[in-house]
């Protein structure tokens, strides 16, 4: 090589050196984005949803709320229902149950009760204690009640493929 096309080597590792921060930085960028992306990604498959407000009919002091819309996911979903609340009564019982069926007014067969609320209150549940697919739904029956019943609650909704993600998989 002549003196005109030798490079300094001083030259040559600043510029590898140059190359490798820009590289770095890129590369730096790029987890940024994704990082981001992830972020997004998780609210699309998992975010919070309203159960109800939804109000029980009685009669005599006893009812039931059975299939009512926004009682249960829509079809490709699924909800792990997180929180219960029934309130506007000062006595009897409610009791909240997975995919009962009404027969012969207020009782519910065929069902799984979840949460008996002797009095007003919020039931806080744990992750994939209750868990919905998109043909099951929460019914409810009141019996002896004093007053009226107001349900409503949360769930975290989420597609129906990303059960093992919700889970912990």
């Amino acid at each position: 090589m002549t003196a005109d096309t030798e490079a300094a080597p001083g030259f040559t590792v600043a510029v590898a050196a140059g190359a490798a921060v820009g590289m770095g930085r890129t590369m730096a960028l790029m987890a940024e984005r994704e990082a981001g992306r992830q972020a997004h990604d998780r609210f699309d498959w998992l975010h919070q949803v309203p159960i109800g407000p939804q109000q029980i009919t009685l009669t005599a002091g006893a009812g039931n709320l059975q299939q009512t819309q926004g009682f249960g996911p829509d079809v490709g979903y699924m909800w792990g229902v997180r929180r219960l609340v029934a309130v506007g009564f000062t006595a009897g019982t409610v009791v909240a149950y997975k995919n009962g069926t009404a027969i012969a007014g207020t009782t519910l067969v065929g069902g799984e009760p979840l949460i008996a609320f002797n009095s007003a209150g919020v039931a806080t549940i744990g992750r994939a204690e209750v868990i919905l697919d998109y043909n099951d739904t929460l019914n409810f029956t009141a019996t002896g009640i004093t007053g009226t019943v107001q349900i409503f609650g949360a769930a975290d909704n989420f597609e129906r493929w990303m059960l093992p993600k919700y889970l912990g998989g």
